[in-house]
């Protein structure tokens, strides 16, 4: 259910973590730490390309394609060192400043308030309007802007062919 395979699970549990998964790392989070670390770069001198690079697009061009393939375990072994200290000496600040959130998270989506919430905001006649504002003020910030620019710079042409002895898509059974 809601997966490219199938696992037990029951219809609450089904709408709690979907909730609870949009609302965290799959949306909000993403889009709450992306916003962070961007403007943090940006406050230190660092262009709009480098630091939507170094934010957006070393995530979703090359590294999360690797981690589909082989796992977030397999990552952690094959990284640079300097990407492997990060892993083990930020995981755990970065867990503890986010765990208290996904508590209170969880049960916002527990109590039916984040429903309640959705139900309100879509509810209005006014609410693709909102909407649209909302969304075009997130799209036209300057990361959104320079992401923009970056995918335009992006080579059109065809892929590469693999094969079975490009690094890393041999997936977990050669780990």
């Amino acid at each position: 259910m809601g997966s490219g395979y199938l696992f037990p699970t029951t219809f609450q549990k089904e709408v709690y973590s979907d909730l609870t998964g949009e609302r965290g790392v799959l949306m909000g989070a993403l889009a709450g730490i992306m916003d962070a670390q961007y403007e943090v770069l940006r406050a230190n001198g660092h262009s709009p390309s480098e630091a939507f690079n170094e934010t957006v697009e070393e995530l979703t061009q090359s590294l999360i394609r690797l981690v589909d393939e082989n796992g977030m375990d397999w990552m952690y072994s094959n990284c640079s060192a300097t990407a492997q200290r990060g892993a083990l000496d930020w995981r755990p600040r970065f867990k503890s400043a986010v765990l208290p959130v996904f508590h209170w998270l969880y049960d916002r989506v527990a109590s039916g308030k984040e429903t309640a919430r959705v139900l309100e905001s879509t509810g209005g006649p006014n609410y693709q309007e909102l909407l649209g504002k909302e969304l075009a003020e997130m799209g036209s910030s300057e990361m959104w802007r320079a992401g923009k620019a970056t995918r335009a710079l992006r080579p059109k042409e065809a892929a590469k062919a693999i094969s079975a002895d490009t690094k890393g898509v041999g997936g977990r059974s050669e780990n």
